[in-house]
């Protein structure tokens, strides 16, 4: 991985952590905000779509899509344990077929990516450094919804990431978490044709939908 960023999250979202997410998915199922995205999309009608889930984890998102129907899934993730894990998954569920799963930084794969019906980002812009690269050409690649959990820009998270950070800088991990400005993701969202259709809020995260 070249980026400093991709390498600490290889070492923050290594294997330990992607089965401990995997365990409480089975238990459970998909996080509250998670299940959220899944039935907004699922509403807004994903029969016979296709999906490039970037930041997948363990395949929640991929899983619930094709359940409703869509036609088949890409997914791209940076971690090659959540990678590795998501296709285990995949193939306990029998879904291998529908899905073709990418290790690695979807900016710099971007270019060598199709473009899908349905994108999705599940707490990955709160992951990522370049936010404007990022939200820009995976918005770019959606070609009728576009998906996003990521977290508030509210004043009160800010003293909370940044002593995120400082403990990450103690533990000399490159791995450095975002805040990035609701106001700068909507605005490269909207450079791309996409309108928002559905916004919702819970705690320190907000779910929102944009269309085509």
């Amino acid at each position: 991985m070249p980026c400093s960023q991709c390498q600490g999250i290889e070492h923050e979202f290594g294997e330990r952590e992607a089965r401990a997410q995997l365990r409480r998915y089975r238990r459970r199922g998909p996080s509250g905000t998670t299940r959220e995205l899944i039935e907004v999309l699922v509403r807004l009608g994903v029969e016979g779509c296709s999906v490039l889930d970037i930041g997948g984890g363990v395949g929640a998102v991929q899983h619930g899509l094709l359940a409703a129907g869509a036609g088949g899934a890409r997914s791209v993730d940076a971690s090659r344990a959540y990678s590795e894990i998501a296709r285990e998954e995949s193939e306990r569920r029998g879904l291998t077929a529908r899905i073709e799963s990418t290790h690695g930084d979807f900016v710099s794969l971007a270019e060598s990516i199709t473009p899908a019906d349905v994108v999705t980002l599940d707490r990955v812009l709160c992951c990522y450094h370049d936010v404007r690269t990022l939200v820009s050409a995976s918005a770019a690649r959606a070609r009728r919804l576009y998906g996003l959990v990521y977290p508030r820009d509210v004043w009160w998270l800010r003293p909370a990431f940044a002593l995120g950070n400082l403990i990450l800088r103690l533990r000399r991990s490159s791995f450095r978490i975002f805040l990035h400005p609701t106001a700068v993701v909507e605005r490269l969202i909207a450079a791309e044709g996409l309108r928002p259709t559905y916004l919702r809020s819970h705690g320190m995260w907000q779910v929102a939908v944009f269309r085509a």
